[in-house]
């Protein structure tokens, strides 16, 4: 495999880690302000090729990334022969000098996976939920017009992608979610699929799967949320990606140019849900009167692809190529910094097993990790000697200085303007108001004849 590394980005000014409660490493904010590498992990030598999307298996240890072709002409209403369907290139090690990848693609991939734009892991039993984008995976058969919806298959490489009879090797399907735009995992197997066809988000319980092969959806449940529409986006490479994070389901309204959250747990039964009559369900309802929220409303022109975790948010931009980090301690998000990753066709994006962001780029054939330069250790005891607190604050900020010098301090915003110079600071602790600043982020700087540190503030006045 052919590896490749770009440069690009800001100026560096800081580096912060912290330590995320889950297994997973947050060091979102370590990217803002600094300039990361851009480091292709595959590529068409890996029969990659129109990725969508892509998800870590959730025993991080194995560093297994699985990445979906979406292998789809513009076409929805595709004609029925064996070379259409998804694909998915598995890598082991992902990222590390002993990588390796194995191709897979289901028997009929041209049904259960038909144009794939996304897959999800559940954490629960390492089970995998598609989205085929296909109007209809019938392809016209027995009358049918768009028979299509979320898809379950076993990550247990012994059974995906295995011959199974005429059904391949899928778990389950349910075909309630014509053109499924994108998954995301609440837990066991149950999946919320964004509808691009009625414009609806959707949760799917599939129960119990039906084992490899088999065809009895009886026992699945579904549950469409009615209270607005969303819409997909009109260009067909373009997904509407979700996921989900503690207890809300956070989605990419692509058509809408928005992101928006759903929380988990609200709502009544209501609404008149549409079903194809012919799939018998143990539960079939409308969701009215839950809780959701506005996230980001402006200044995201294609978004497709995201991830959260804890209180940081990643969205991609299809248009312009950038990741960019939002905080979303409250609604709406608060835009940190963006990542310029010069994509042609920026996608699904991950945060992975060292809580670094992954993504792939449709139109390029690749997928890509996003690295930070390493930090010295000489570089974090002198950081150690500055404190800058609360962040995020309401203006009001206390600088802590223990190097005992006096020291100036500087403020500028994301775009490198100074708004703030020349304010000395004698003696330990200090106390600024920058409470006449607008929200957003900054990097405060405290100069010495000795030493120059510059931090992160972010205000939220």
């Amino acid at each position: 495999m052919k590896k490749l590394v770009y440069y690009f980005g800001f100026s560096a000014t800081f580096i912060l880690f912290s330590t995320a409660s889950s297994a997973q490493l947050n060091i979102i904010d370590s990217y803002i302000g600094v300039t990361p590498i851009l480091t292709q992990i595959g590529n068409s030598l890996d029969k990659i090729s129109t990725p969508s999307d892509l998800d870590f298996h959730p025993d991080l240890a194995k560093q297994e990334l699985w990445v979906v072709n979406k292998g789809v002409s513009t076409n929805s209403q595709q004609t029925s022969t064996n070379n259409v369907g998804s694909s998915v290139v598995i890598f082991s090690n992902a990222g590390e000098p002993t990588q390796s990848d194995v191709f897979k693609k289901d028997q009929n991939a041209k049904h259960f996976m038909n144009s794939t734009t996304a897959i999800a892991f559940s954490a629960d039993n390492n089970n995998i939920g598609s989205a085929p984008g296909v109007v209809d995976a019938n392809f016209g058969w027995n009358g049918s017009t768009d028979f299509t919806g979320a898809s379950l298959w076993s990550s247990d490489l012994s059974v995906f992608a295995v011959p199974n009879g005429g059904n391949g090797s899928h778990l389950d399907m349910v075909h309630q979610s014509p053109e499924s735009q994108g998954i995301a995992s609440e837990k066991d197997n149950v999946f919320w699929v964004f509808d691009g066809y009625n414009s609806r988000i959707v949760r799917y319980d599939f129960a119990a799967d039906h084992g490899a092969g088999n065809s009895n959806h009886n026992d699945a449940e579904i549950s469409i949320y009615k209270d607005f529409a969303v819409a997909k986006n009109t260009n067909p490479k373009i997904s509407s990606h979700m996921v989900i994070s503690d207890g809300w389901v956070y989605i990419v309204d692509s058509g809408n140019k928005k992101v928006f959250r759903i929380k988990m747990g609200t709502g009544t039964p209501g609404g008149n849900p549409v079903r194809h009559s012919w799939e018998t369900l143990a539960l079939h309802q409308g969701i009215i009167n839950y809780t959701s929220e506005d996230l980001v409303t402006t200044g995201l022109q294609n978004p497709a692809g995201i991830d959260v975790i804890d209180d940081r948010m990643i969205v991609s931009d299809y248009s312009t190529g950038d990741v960019i980090l939002y905080d979303i301690t409250n609604s709406p998000a608060v835009e940190l910094g963006r990542i310029a990753t010069t994509a042609t066709g920026i996608m699904g994006i991950k945060i992975g097993p060292a809580g670094k962001i992954w993504y792939v780029d449709y139109d390029g054939n690749t997928v890509n990790r996003i690295d930070i330069a390493a930090v010295g250790i000489d570089k974090l005891e002198t950081e150690n000697t500055l404190s800058v607190y609360p962040n995020p604050s309401n203006g009001i900020v206390i600088i802590e200085n223990r190097n005992g010098a006096n020291s100036t301090v500087s403020l500028v915003d994301v775009s490198g303007k100074e708004v703030y110079n020349n304010t000395e600071i004698r003696g330990l602790t200090n106390k600024f108001d920058f409470s006449h600043l607008s929200d957003g982020l900054y990097f405060i700087t405290v100069n010495n004849d000795a030493t120059s540190i510059t931090k992160k503030l972010v205000l939220k006045p």
